[in-house]
């Protein structure tokens, strides 16, 4: 399938230019990548102009890439992925992939582009085909596929979607682009949504909705160490549902929200303990304890020692590398 690709220009001062450099290769660059930015993401291409080898790399947002010229192989988990110019390619984000580019030079080099989402638009506008459209059927698949760990195609309607968005950023600085840049970038992700790249979009956007929910509960145990904290509040603060909350926090620390709160309640206290500035009692209440007691049995619960034997053995240490004898 043949297609017309944009000539790629690397001189509008819009552009930010990146360049991946190898030990062994110090007179040439590995990957250059000259980044376009976009109302809702960024488009990216990545050129490579010499032969490569088990280069390792990943990507935190959702991505779609698409070859321009050349040939990369892409290795995921022991799964082997051969692409050329055309070929549509969705990996699942935070995984590590490897690529090797076997004939690459200055004068063929490999291209590919790269579109990341922002995935707050993303999610509003994927509720907006699938809950608030009359259309939604038409998106619908019947059953998702079983590995969620990429997707590649090599569908015309999906990939010239693709090349009209990258042309209408490269070429159209006329008042009103940005609105129509919007449009275009909703035409490929609807031909994307007609697609079994749904479900890796939406596997994607699911593991990083969770990874910033966890994110923002932690951050709230860590600052409110000293107060009552419920897990009803770290839902709240997550913005899920106390079920769904439970299962992520704990697919994401390997420990339930209260014995991670425990634990950095514990890992607190001793902190306070080694500064040696205030009583255990006071220690216990700062970080949240509603008793000594209380403190002390699950200090030693955690730390297979009571506090006061934490702090004497500490002090003790302290005190022989200053050369000193404890009384």
């Amino acid at each position: 399938m043949a297609f017309n690709f944009p000539i790629l220009k690397d001189s509008s001062s819009e552009l930010k230019n990146t360049v991946i450099t190898s030990n062994t290769m110090t007179e040439k660059f590995i990957e250059r990548g000259t980044d376009y930015s976009l109302e809702y993401g960024k488009l990216s291409v990545y050129e490579t102009n010499c032969s490569c080898r088990d280069i390792k790399f990943y990507f935190e947002q959702h991505v779609l890439t698409l070859m321009f010229s050349g040939h990369k192989t892409i290795i995921t988990d022991n799964l082997r992925f051969e692409f050329f110019p055309g070929t549509f390619f969705i990996p699942e984000s935070r995984t590590v992939h490897t690529v090797h580019i076997p004939n690459a030079s200055l004068d063929n080099p490999t291209k590919c582009l790269v579109l990341e989402l922002d995935p707050d638009f993303l999610n509003s506008y994927y509720e907006e085909v699938f809950y608030q459209t009359e259309n939604a059927a038409l998106f619908r698949q019947e059953a998702s596929p079983k590995d969620l760990r990429y997707f590649f195609s090599n569908d015309r309607r999906l990939i010239e979607a693709f090349i009209r968005l990258y042309e209408h950023r490269l070429l159209d600085h006329t008042r009103g682009n940005a609105l129509i840049g919007t449009l275009l970038l909703k035409e490929v992700l609807l031909r994307v949504f007609q697609t079994d790249g749904l479900y890796l979009l939406k596997h994607n956007f699911e593991q990083q909705v969770a990874d910033r929910s966890i994110q923002r509960s932690i951050a709230y145990i860590r600052s409110h160490l000293g107060q009552k904290i419920t897990v009803e509040q770290l839902a709240q603060v997550s913005g899920v549902g106390l079920t769904t909350f439970f299962k992520r926090f704990k697919r994401a620390t390997g420990l339930s929200p209260v014995d991670y709160l425990l634990r950095e309640r514990i890992k607190q206290s001793k902190i306070l303990i080694l500064k040696n500035q205030i009583n255990l009692k006071e220690v216990a209440y700062r970080c949240g304890f509603n008793s000594y007691e209380y403190f002390c049995s699950c200090f030693k619960k955690i730390e297979r020692e009571k506090p006061t034997e934490f702090k004497r053995k500490r002090i003790a240490q302290a005190a022989q590398q200053l050369g000193a004898v404890p009384r």
